[in-house]
């Protein structure tokens, strides 16, 4: 049987919190490979023309 101290209790809050930030993070950086795809895209598009 584990203890539920406080400090559990604490650390499980903070590896939580880490977790949604990390998820966060890597959501910008797909949000922004996106954007940078949508750029070369239309960048090759007007080289077309």
């Amino acid at each position: 049987m584990k203890l539920t101290t406080p400090f559990t209790i604490l650390n499980r809050k903070f590896n939580e919190l880490d977790l949604i930030r990390d998820a966060m993070k890597r959501r910008i950086l797909a949000t922004e490979r996106l954007h940078e795809d949508y750029r070369k895209m239309y960048r090759n598009h007007q080289l077309a023309y």
